[in-house]
């Protein structure tokens, strides 16, 4: 595998993460559309309470997911191009998971209006998806680890 191959990989990996980040934008909009066409909740306290618990730990739960999926999915592989490919699954696959906390905010706003907390849960989920954005020097740097050498 060479260097170009890689990269090609990567920018795969990196667009398909960067459209995932866009979409927590797009959640925000349409909290503030809901927001200013005066969206009735249909669930009221107590149950609002209770129910915010629940958005919290699956949001919250999106740590525990990364963490399993990069033990599943981060293997050595027989060659490089099946290491590049995994290296893409394992990124996309960890941009969907960092967006669980925005995911749940949008359904927990939708159902007992707390906007404050989609804002807190998709600023979470935003800093997931900084922190787990895919760096090519990464890549680059595991091919060599598990290969010996990365082409140019």
């Amino acid at each position: 595998m060479n260097r170009t191959e890689l990269r090609k990989k990567y920018l795969a990996a990196a667009i398909t993460t960067g459209g995932i980040i866009t979409a927590i934008f797009g959640y925000t909009v349409v909290v503030e559309a809901l927001r200013h066409f005066n969206h009735k909740p249909p669930i009221a306290p107590p149950a609002a309470y209770a129910l915010k618990y629940v958005f919290y730990i699956m949001g919250v739960s999106a740590l525990a997911a990364l963490k399993l999926a990069a033990r599943v999915l981060d293997v050595k592989k027989p060659t490089p191009a099946e290491t590049a490919a995994l290296l893409t699954k394992l990124a996309i696959t960890r941009a969907a998971v960092c967006e669980l906390p925005a995911v749940s905010g949008l359904i927990l706003f939708i159902l007992t209006g707390y906007y404050a907390d989609f804002y807190l849960l998709a600023v979470f989920a935003l800093g997931l998806e900084i922190y787990h954005f895919p760096k090519l020097s990464a890549w680059e740097e595991r091919v060599r680890g598990d290969f010996g050498q990365l082409t140019d």
